[in-house]
């Protein structure tokens, strides 16, 4: 199987940012952040037949790129 390559926080490409109402502080790193980016994810590969969905999104903070609990209300499914 090919492997899937890493990449760095400091190279990745967000499909969205979005402004938080007020600013709050980063539970990983404790910056203040004040915009949140909105990554895709998309399965690449399964070893079994799978019920998840083949698409997704990971919220993470603007500053250090960890990933963050969120809620997107409102994100329409795409098939």
């Amino acid at each position: 199987m090919p492997e899937i390559p890493e990449s760095s926080p400091a190279t990745t490409a967000f499909e969205a940012e979005y402004a938080i109402e007020s600013p709050l502080s980063c539970p990983h790193c404790k910056a203040t952040i004040s915009t949140l980016q909105v990554l895709r994810l998309v399965r690449t590969r399964v070893n079994f037949i799978s019920m998840l969905p083949r698409r997704g999104y990971v919220v993470v903070c603007s500053s250090c790129h960890q990933i963050l609990s969120a809620d997107l209300g409102g994100f329409a499914r795409v098939v």
